[in-house]
C-alpha cells in the first residue's frame, strides 16, 4: 500500500484498547507481540497498516496465506546454484521481518504449523534451516502482530499463548460514534490529501512519543514488589506456565515509557493485564475435578426443584402455565387411557419412586429449543496424516488431487502427477556444472522431479447416538437436547458435513437416518423423535458402531465422528440377564478400540446424579461436555483420543 494512501492512526475513532495495545507492541518487542480478534469491519487491518507512519524506519512486511517453508524461512539461492555450482543459503520472509514488524492478516487461517514456527522462533531469536541440502542459522527478533476473525475459526491454546498480548475488537455502539466515524470516512474518501494533512501533527506527535518510550524502555526498572505483584495475578488468573508474568511485566515496561518513567507502577500492570492475561485465563483447577462440578450443577437442581413446587402450588389457582410441569399420573384417567395401566407400569420399572414426578408421559414428542445457544463447534483432530479425497469447509487434510493449497514438495513415490517446478528446479541447480549442455536452460534428470504436497478442506461425517428414553423426557429436557442437535446440524450444514441419526429407546436402537448429506432429512427426523421407554444405551452405542463399521467398508477414506447424547441411565434388561451398565462400557470400550472420535453430551441434570455418562465417555476415550455448561462454553472443541 502506498504511503501517501495509508488511513491515519490518530484518525481512527474509538478502539481505544487497541490502540493502547498497539503502541506496547510497538514500544517494547519483548511484550511479545499481539493477536487482535474481532468481527469484521471494526478496523483492526486499518489500525495495523496505519502504525507504519509511527514507527519510524520499521518496515510493516506481511506474511502471505499461501507461503511455503521455502518462502517463509529460506531456502538455497537458485541463481547462485546454477552458475556457481554451489549451495548458498536465500534469505526468506523471516530474515526480512528481523528488526521489523510481521503483520500476519487472518492468522487463524494460516498453518498452524508455520504460525508455530513464527512465534517459536521470534521466541528463541534463532531460524535454523535444514533443506534443500544446506544448513544455516541466523538470528531473528520482530514483533509479530496478527489479526483474526472469530467467526471463521479460532486458534487452540497452545497457538494463544505464545502471543504477549490479545485484544478483542468491538464494534461501536453509540450513534454519535458511528456517526463520527461515516463522517471521517467520507471525508478521507473525498480527498486523501487533505484528510492526511489534517492529522499530521497529530501523527507527529505519536511518533515521537513512541520512539522516547522505546529509547528508554530498556532502562526502565522493575521493582521486586512489581514481580510478586504479576506473580500474584497470573497465580490467581491460573495461568499455565510462565509466559504470563514475563509477558505481563514487559508491557507494563512499555506503558511506563510511553508515560516518560523510569519505574514500573501498580497500575501499569493492572493496565498491562488487560492485555496480557484474558487469553490465559482459566478456570479453577477445583472446578475441573468431578465432585465440585457435580455441586456446581447441582444448585440449580435445588432451585428447579423450588420453581416446580411453586408451580405446583400455582395450579390452584391457574390451570394453564407455560412453567407447568407434565400432567401426572393421577390426572391422566381424564382422557382416553385404555393402556394407561401398563405405561404407568413401565415407567414404574424404569425408574424409583422419586422420579415419578419428573417423568414426561409416554410417547411424548417434544419441541425444538431453538433459543438453545450451543457454541462453535471446533474439530482438534491433530495432525492428519492419511490422504483423503472430498469437499467440504470443515478439517483440512491432505489430497492427492491437483486441487488444493500447495504446502510443501517430497520425493514421488510413483509416477509424479503433479510437479513441483519450484523444489524440482531447487533440487537440479546445483549439479547444472557437472551436467552436458543438452541446449536447454536447465538439464533436469529424473532423480530432481519432486510431486506437490496439497491440503484441502473437506467435510466431515457424524452420527448422533439420541438417547430417547422416557427419563429424557423429564422437565422438558429433550427440548434442550434436540435444540442442541438443531444448532449441530446448522453448521454441518454450512459446513458442508454428512450426517446420520440413532436413537435408543425401549429394548433396542434404531437407524432413524442413513448418513446422508440431507440436513433437512436430519432436521425432519429431529422433530419427529418421539421419548419414551427404558434406556438401551448398550444397543445404542452397537448401532452406533455397526453403522460406522459399514460406513468405513464403503468408504475408508472417512474420518466419522460420533456424537452420543444421553442421561446415561441404562435401565433396559439385557438378553443375556447382564447388567445394563457393564454392557454399556463393554461397548465403550470397543469403540475406543476401533479409534472412532467421539464426543459425549451428558444431559444428566437430576439431584442425585449416577455418573455413568461421564464414565462411557472415559472407556470411548470421548470428549466430555455436560448440556447444562454447554450453552454457557465459547466452543465445542472435539479432540481425536491420540492414545488408542
Amino acid at each position: 500500500m502506498l504511503t501517501n494512501a495509508i488511513y491515519p492512526f490518530v484518525a481512527v475513532v474509538g478502539q481505544e484498547q487497541l490502540k493502547k495495545a498497539l503502541q506496547i507492541a510497538l514500544v517494547n518487542q519483548k511484550a511479545g507481540g499481539i493477536l487482535i480478534g474481532g468481527e469484521k469491519g471494526t478496523a483492526k487491518s486499518t489500525l495495523v497498516r496505519a502504525a507504519k507512519e509511527i514507527i519510524g524506519a520499521q518496515k510493516i512486511v506481511d506474511l502471505p496465506l499461501n507461503a511455503t517453508e521455502d518462502m517463509l524461512f529460506g531456502s538455497i539461492d537458485i541463481e547462485y546454484a546454477v552458475s556457481k555450482g554451489e549451495r548458498r543459503f536465500s534469505p526468506g520472509i523471516l530474515s526480512r521481518a528481523t528488526d521489523n514488524i510481521l503483520y500476519i492478516d487472518e492468522a487463524n487461517l494460516l498453518r498452524q504449523e508455520l504460525l508455530t514456527a513464527v512465534l517459536d522462533a521470534n521466541a528463541s531469536g534463532i531460524n535454523q534451516v535444514e533443506r534443500d541440502g544446506i544448513s544455516f542459522t541466523h538470528s531473528v527478533a520482530y514483533t509479530v502482530i496478527g489479526t483474526m476473525n472469530p467467526e471463521e475459526g479460532v486458534l487452540p491454546g497452545h497457538i494463544l499463548d505464545r502471543f504477549g498480548m490479545y485484544v478483542d475488537a468491538q464494534s461501536e455502539k453509540d450513534v454519535v460514534v458511528r456517526t463520527e466515524i461515516m463522517k471521517r470516512s467520507l471525508a478521507y474518501g473525498s480527498d486523501i490529501q487533505s484528510f492526511r494533512n489534517s492529522y499530521f501533527d497529530e501523527t507527529e506527535k505519536l511518533a515521537a512519543k513512541i520512539a522516547l518510550a522505546r529509547s528508554i524502555v530498556d532502562a526502565i526498572e522493575v521493582s521486586e514488589a512489581m514481580m510478586q505483584l504479576a506473580a500474584q495475578m497470573c497465580a490467581q488468573a491460573f495461568c499455565a506456565g510462565h509466559r504470563a508474568e514475563i509477558y505481563l511485566l514487559e508491557a507494563a515496561k512499555a506503558i511506563a515509557a510511553l508515560a516518560e518513567r523510569n519505574y514500573v507502577l501498580p497500575k501499569d500492570v493492572e493496565e498491562a493485564a488487560m492485555f496480557v492475561l484474558p487469553h490465559r485465563m482459566r478456570k479453577p483447577p477445583e472446578q475441573q475435578q468431578e465432585e465440585p462440578e457435580q455441586q456446581e450443577e447441582e444448585q440449580p437442581d435445588e432451585n428447579e426443584q423450588q420453581d416446580q413446587e411453586e408451580n405446583e402450588d400455582n395450579d390452584e389457582d391457574s390451570e394453564e402455565s407455560p412453567l407447568t410441569p407434565p400432567p401426572l399420573d393421577n390426572n391422566e384417567d381424564d382422557g382416553d387411557g385404555e393402556d394407561n395401566s401398563d405405561d404407568d407400569k413401565e415407567k414404574e420399572e424404569q425408574t424409583p419412586d422419586n422420579d415419578k414426578n419428573q417423568l414426561a408421559p409416554e410417547e411424548q414428542i417434544a419441541d425444538i429449543d431453538k433459543n438453545f445457544k450451543l457454541p462453535k463447534m471446533v474439530l482438534d483432530l491433530g495432525k492428519d496424516r492419511n490422504v483423503r479425497r472430498g469437499s467440504g469447509k470443515r478439517s483440512t487434510t491432505k489430497t492427492d488431487l491437483k486441487q488444493g493449497r500447495y504446502v510443501r514438495a517430497e520425493m514421488p513415490k510413483i509416477k509424479v502427477e503433479d510437479l513441483a517446478f519450484d523444489a524440482t528446479i531447487r533440487a537440479a541447480a546445483p549439479f547444472q556444472r557437472l551436467r552436458e549442455d543438452n541446449g536447454c536452460a536447465l538439464n533436469i534428470k529424473s532423480e530432481d522431479l519432486r510431486q506437490k504436497v496439497r491440503e484441502k478442506r473437506i467435510g466431515n461425517t457424524f452420527l448422533f447416538a439420541v438417547d430417547a428414553s422416557g427419563s429424557m423426557g423429564a422437565r422438558e429436557r429433550m427440548r434442550a437436547v434436540k435444540g442442541a442437535i438443531f444448532y449441530m446440524l446448522q453448521e454441518a450444514y454450512q459446513k458442508r458435513d454428512r450426517v446420520g441419526m440413532v436413537a435408543f429407546r425401549r429394548q433396542k436402537a434404531e437407524l432413524l437416518l442413513p448418513i446422508t448429506r440431507s440436513v433437512d432429512l436430519a432436521q425432519k427426523c429431529l422433530a419427529e423423535m418421539p421419548t419414551g421407554g427404558k434406556t438401551p444405551l448398550a444397543d445404542g452405542l452397537s448401532t452406533a458402531l455397526v453403522t460406522l463399521g459399514m460406513l468405513n467398508k464403503k468408504d475408508s477414506e472417512l474420518e466419522p465422528v460420533l456424537i452420543l447424547v444421553t442421561d446415561g441411565r441404562a435401565n433396559a434388561i439385557e438378553e443375556n440377564g447382564g447388567d445394563p451398565v457393564e454392557s454399556a462400557l463393554k461397548m465403550a470400550e470397543k469403540i475406543r478400540k476401533a479409534k472412532i472420535t467421539s464426543v459425549v453430551i451428558d444431559t444428566e441434570t437430576d439431584f442425585i446424579k449416577l455418573g455413568v455418562a461421564k464414565a462411557v465417555a472415559k472407556a470411548m476415550g470421548a470428549t466430555y461436555y455436560s448440556l447444562r455448561s454447554l450453552s454457557q462454553e465459547q466452543i465445542l472443541r472435539i479432540v481425536r483420543n491420540l492414545d488408542v
